[in-house]
C-alpha cells in the first residue's frame, strides 16, 4: 500500500481539482548552484566563458505504481486477472543547456529540459537573454549586474490510458497521450563579483527570479479538461568561496544557499569543500524534511578537457518512501571553454601611383 500512495493521491488530485494543480512544478536539482540558468535567466553568459551543461536526475529510483494490481485488465469482466505494476515512476528530469557572452554587456542562453512526474510529462525549450552592467570600482574590482529574461516554450502531457482504467466512466480523463503547449515567461536579476576580496573571500553572488509569470492553461482531450496550470515559482539563491578553508591554503568553502516558493516555501543549503582546486565533496539538505544530500565532484582535468567539472549527488530521502526506493540519484557535467578570435594579419598595400620614385 505504501507503494500506491503517491500514485493514489496524484491521480486523486488528477480527477478532483480539474482547474488547476498547485505543487511543485519545475524540476529541481541538487546541483542548482552549478546549474544557475535553469531558474534565472539573467546568468546566461555571466561567466565571460561558454558554457556547456548537461543533468540527469533520477528521483526514487525504483519506485513502483502498484494501483493497477488491483483493478482487472478487462473492466467489463472483473473476474479477469488485474493489471501489471508501473515501474520506476519515480520523478526524472534531463536537461542540457549552452550559454555564451556577447560582449561584455549581454548573454545568450538556450536550454532543453524533459521532466516527467508519474504519467505527466513536462518538455521546456528556454530561451534566454540577458544585460549586464558593470560596476567599475564597487568593492574592489567590481562587480556586474544582470537583468534577465526567458522565453520558454512547454509542452505538457498527459498518458491518459494508464489513467482510464482508475476512471473508466469518467469523460474528463483522456483515453491516450495527450499534449498541449503554451509561451511561459519569466525573468530575474543577478550579481557576481568574482574578487570581493582576493585575500579571503572570492565569487560572490546572488540572484533573485520568478517563473511561469504568466499563467496558462493546458488542457487534454475532447471535451478539453485543465489539468494543469503552471503557478509562478520564485527564488533567491545566493553563494560565495572562502579562500583557505580552516587555515589550509589547499580548501576553499563554498556556501549555497536557493530559497524557493510557489505555493509552500523550501530551502536548499549546500556546503561544499574543495581541495587544490580539484576535488571536492559535502553535504547538502533540503527542507520540509525532503532529503539530506551527499555531493562529490572532480573538476581538476587538464589539456582539452580544462574547464570541465564532473559532480554526482545521492539523495538520502527523510520520508518513508525510501523504503520502497533507492533514493535519488543526480549526475551533472559542466564544461566551460574561451574561444579565442585570431585578428586578421595586418596588410600593408602599395599603391603604384603614389610611391615615391626617383624618376618616371
Amino acid at each position: 500500500m505504501k507503494k500506491t500512495l503517491l500514485p493514489i493521491v496524484f491521480i486523486s488530485v488528477l480527477m478532483t481539482k480539474t482547474d488547476r494543480i498547485q505543487a511543485q512544478q519545475d524540476p529541481y536539482t541538487t546541483h542548482y548552484a552549478f546549474n544557475r540558468m535553469l531558474f534565472n535567466p539573467a546568468v546566461a553568459g555571466s561567466r565571460n566563458r561558454y558554457c556547456l551543461t548537461a543533468l540527469s536526475h533520477y528521483q526514487y529510483l525504483g519506485y513502483e505504481d502498484r494501483t493497477l494490481e488491483f483493478h482487472p485488465q478487462d473492466k467489463n469482466n472483473p473476474n479477469s486477472p488485474p493489471g501489471q505494476a508501473q515501474k520506476n515512476v519515480g520523478p526524472k528530469t534531463q536537461m542540457f543547456s549552452f550559454c555564451a557572452p556577447v560582449t561584455k554587456y549581454g548573454g545568450l542562453g538556450i536550454g532543453f529540459v524533459k521532466d516527467k512526474l508519474g504519467y505527466e510529462s513536462s518538455q521546456h525549450v528556454k530561451i534566454d537573454v540577458a544585460g549586464r552592467l558593470p560596476f567599475n570600482g564597487l568593492d574592489d574590482d567590481g562587480g556586474t549586474l544582470a537583468v534577465g529574461f526567458e522565453l520558454n516554450i512547454l509542452q505538457k502531457g498527459i498518458n491518459g490510458a494508464l489513467l482510464k482504467p482508475l476512471a473508466p466512466n469518467d469523460p474528463s480523463i483522456p483515453s491516450s497521450q495527450v499534449t498541449d503547449q503554451h509561451l511561459v515567461f519569466g525573468g530575474g536579476l543577478y550579481y557576481i563579483n568574482p574578487m570581493i576580496n582576493s585575500s579571503s573571500y572570492r565569487d560572490f553572488w546572488v540572484g533573485v527570479s520568478a517563473l511561469n509569470l504568466n499563467h496558462p492553461e493546458f488542457q487534454y482531450g475532447t471535451p478539453a479538461t485543465t489539468f494543469s496550470t503552471p503557478e509562478m515559482h520564485t527564488y533567491l539563491m545566493g553563494g560565495i568561496t572562502k579562500v583557505g578553508f580552516l587555515g589550509n591554503s589547499n580548501l576553499d568553502f563554498h556556501p549555497s544557499v536557493m530559497v524557493k516558493r510557489n505555493t509552500v516555501w523550501q530551502v536548499d543549503a549546500t556546503a561544499l569543500v574543495e581541495y587544490k582546486q580539484k576535488l571536492w565533496g559535502g553535504l547538502a539538505y533540503r527542507t520540509t524534511a525532503d532529503a539530506l544530500s551527499i555531493m562529490l565532484g572532480y573538476s581538476g582535468f587538464g589539456g582539452k578537457f580544462k574547464g570541465l567539472r564532473i559532480g554526482y549527488s545521492y539523495d538520502l530521502t527523510m520520508t518513508k518512501i525510501l523504503s520502497v526506493s533507492s533514493g535519488t540519484h543526480e549526475l551533472q557535467l559542466n564544461y566551460c571553454f574561451t574561444i579565442k578570435i585570431v585578428p586578421p594579419p595586418k596588410i600593408n598595400l602599395l599603391t603604384p601611383p603614389f610611391m615615391n620614385r626617383e624618376a618616371d
